[in-house]
């Protein structure tokens, strides 16, 4: 007897959804993951997390620093729940590229952000 998965590859079988564990799980209920499941690195979430961006912005630019600064960043960026790595990469890829001369602000690192400058 030939089974109709013979000579498939095992991404081929994956493909058309016909793996054993997909077999197995034929009627089980799907359970969306919580969208923040898969990265779970450190956001700027709080004031704390904000003045630690200014501080490392600040060995950059020579800016001044404090409660009041740290909690306009927090206000500008905490609704994009950025993760703390993200930022302190669009903060380097800031200082690298031609506005270098000008003090970064929340709006330079959404945009360096959201237009992938990183790559």
């Amino acid at each position: 007897m030939r089974s109709e998965r013979e000579g498939m590859t095992q991404a081929e079988r994956a493909a058309m959804g016909r793996t054993a564990g997909d077999q197995e799980r034929v009627g089980q209920s799907v359970v969306l993951a919580d969208s923040e499941a898969a990265d779970r690195r450190p956001r700027i979430a709080t004031r704390i997390d904000a003045f630690n961006l200014l501080a490392y912005v600040a060995a950059l630019d020579n800016r001044e620093r404090g409660e009041h600064e740290a909690q306009a960043w927090l206000d500008a960026l905490g609704p994009y729940r950025i993760a703390m790595e993200d930022a302190r990469a669009a903060v380097s890829a800031y200082f690298l590229g031609p506005n270098r001369h000008r003090w970064i602000t929340p709006g330079d690192i959404v945009q360096i952000l959201e237009d992938g400058e990183l790559a």
